[in-house]
């Protein structure tokens, strides 16, 4: 046992053993199902904030939140995700529709004209990514790359 004087009291590491161990077994490592649940590294407040709106928030569900504003520079769509996974299949998915994005770990931003995205992309990062096609479809959306479809929850 560790001896102890007035000016060095015991120490006592089990119970900071128990503690850890606790959290890892109580999801606090960053792994499996833990790790896909994690809240967007930006929020979607975040964001308005930085383009200088009040976002409306349009969807929101477990994986996804996203929501619009407009000012003086345009019309912007954004999107947080609660995995880099959702993000991907969301891009995979809009890309169809053309546009710009304005893209982060777990979050994408679109706006028209897609030339907004280049001073956003000065405050908050991410990388700026163009799809190569125009979707010129129907009518409704005709290709509007504000309007990207939302990933259908699985049940």
């Amino acid at each position: 046992m560790p001896r102890s004087s007035p000016d060095r009291p015991a120490r006592r590491t089990l119970p900071v053993v128990a503690v850890c161990a606790a959290a890892l077994l109580s999801g606090g490592c960053a792994t499996g199902h833990a790790a896909a649940m994690r809240t967007p590294s930006v929020s979607i407040e975040e964001i308005a904030a930085a383009v200088g709106c009040t976002a409306e928030v349009s969807v929101e569900a477990d994986e996804l939140r996203q929501a619009g504003c407009e000012t003086g520079q345009g019309a912007f769509r954004m999107v947080t995700f609660a995995a880099a996974e959702g993000r991907r299949s969301w891009l995979a998915e809009a890309r169809t529709y053309g546009g710009s994005y304005l893209v982060g770990d777990r979050w994408v931003v679109t706006a028209r004209p897609p030339e907004a995205l280049t001073t956003l992309r000065a405050v908050l990062g991410g990388s700026l990514e163009a799809a190569s096609t125009e979707h010129t479809g129907h009518g409704g959306h005709a290709g509007h790359p504000l309007q990207p479809p939302s990933p259908t929850p699985r049940v």
